[in-house]
């Protein structure tokens, strides 16, 4: 029976689809993977022809069978003639027609990438036992560049089981021959480990961390860095070799102090950008231990030289002077002095006022506050702060109104952030 066409029987199918609902048929004994399918006659074979892949029957009356290939035309409740001739390749037409199938699936799948957007693609490597690997190979001209491998692993962890596990790996071959694991995905947990280059970078006003495929970065010279680069979604783990200067940017590049940072050999940074490309350094660690922010109380008393009505004076602890040059202190480490805060034995008088400043290099700061009236003996400042290098000299300023009750034993306190 090469031909068979059920006189009851319809078939219907939407254009473009390949499944085809079948009725009025048993499907069971006759119908099987590999035959063909004719639609719009009982008695002879009229138009294309399509090669059925799967056959679901419903029952002993029809069911669905879906085609190798779409089919362009829609049928509704036709007849149909199905054809065995070529049924399981015993046709070399059918043989030819099933050749020619696969090598045209295999061309939309590794044809041009304009092919691959046309609609679903899948490439199974199914591997016929746990032990055996599956493997994806990338090369240029027969020199092995990369691959991609799927086998098992098996480890034992310090004082534990052995555990056994399915990973991905993607492996680099810098010599073409022997592989290095660049990414190990743990299939059973979905989890990834990258195995991270470390790649040296000379400091530059712009510096471009994103060029380079390295999630580490050895940063050499003394040059001034003001960004990172456009890149973007980036992490980057970085250690510096001399003192460059890293320049804080409230945007593009934000520092966790908030000012600039001096490099020093050994220091390490973890540095991550956003979407828009801009920095931040979540992370400065100084090779030497100290933290990047070192918070110090300077405080004390003037002692008890009087200050009188109508004058300037200068002052640090324990030293009243009527010049800055006799009392200045130097700050000793780089940083920034804020948080000031002043205490008198009383206040100055109705209508008068102390006025004290911090000075730095013989010049007032910003860092300044007023007591006045007869209502209050303290003042403080916890707004402004000044920035210091090492070598910079500071001492505190009082300047007292002309009537202005006589005071002494000043008492002061103030925060300094050393940064170095």
């Amino acid at each position: 029976m090469p031909l068979y066409g059920p006189s009851t029987a319809t078939a219907t199918v939407a254009a473009n689809t390949n499944s085809v609902s079948i009725t009025g048929m048993d499907l069971n004994a006759v119908v099987q993977q590999g035959m063909t399918i004719n639609f719009g006659s009982r008695e002879r074979a009229m138009g294309d022809a399509w090669i059925i892949n799967t056959v679901v029957p419903n029952g002993t009356n029809g069911g669905t069978i879906t085609t190798a290939g779409s089919i362009p035309t829609a049928y509704n409740s036709v007849p149909f003639l199905i054809d065995t001739r070529g049924f399981n390749g015993t046709d070399s037409s059918f043989a030819a027609a099933v050749s020619l199938k696969l090598l045209q699936a295999l061309s939309n799948l590794i044809g041009p990438a304009t092919n691959l957007f046309a609609g679903a693609r899948q490439l199974v490597l199914d591997k016929v036992a746990s032990t055996a690997l599956s493997r994806l190979g990338f090369a240029t001209a027969g020199r092995t560049w990369a691959d991609i491998v799927h086998r098992p692993h098996i480890y034992t962890p310090p004082g534990g089981a052995q555990v056994s596990t399915e990973v991905l790996a993607v492996r680099a071959f810098p010599d073409g021959a022997t592989p290095i694991e660049a990414a190990l995905f743990d299939l059973s947990a979905g989890t990834v480990d990258f195995r991270q280059n470390e790649m040296t970078l000379a400091s530059a006003a712009t510096l471009d961390l994103g060029q380079v495929p390295a999630a580490r970065a050895i940063i050499s010279g003394a040059a001034t860095i003001q960004s990172f680069g456009p890149g973007k979604n980036l992490t980057r783990l970085l250690r510096f070799t001399g003192a460059c200067t890293l320049a804080h940017n409230g945007t593009t590049l934000i520092l966790p102090t908030a000012a600039n940072i001096v490099t020093a050999a050994g220091d390490t940074a973890l540095a991550t950008s956003d979407s828009a490309g801009n920095w931040t350094v979540r992370h400065y660690q100084r090779r030497n231990g100290y933290p990047l922010i070192t918070p110090l109380v300077f405080s004390g008393s003037a002692g008890t030289t009087g200050i009188p009505a109508g004058v300037t004076r200068y002052f640090t602890a324990g030293s009243v002077q009527t010049t800055w040059s006799l009392c200045y202190q130097p700050a000793g480490r780089r940083g920034r002095f804020s948080k000031l805060r002043v205490a008198t034995p009383g206040p100055p008088g109705a209508g008068e006022s102390w006025t004290i400043t911090l000075q730095k290099l013989f010049s007032d700061t910003v860092l300044s506050c007023t007591i006045t009236g007869t209502g209050s003996n303290s003042g403080a400042d916890l707004v402004n702060s000044v920035p210091f290098e090492a070598d910079d000299r500071w001492c505190l300023k009082i300047v007292s109104s002309a009537g202005a009750a006589p005071t002494n034993a000043v008492l002061f306190s103030m925060v300094f952030e050393a940064i170095d």
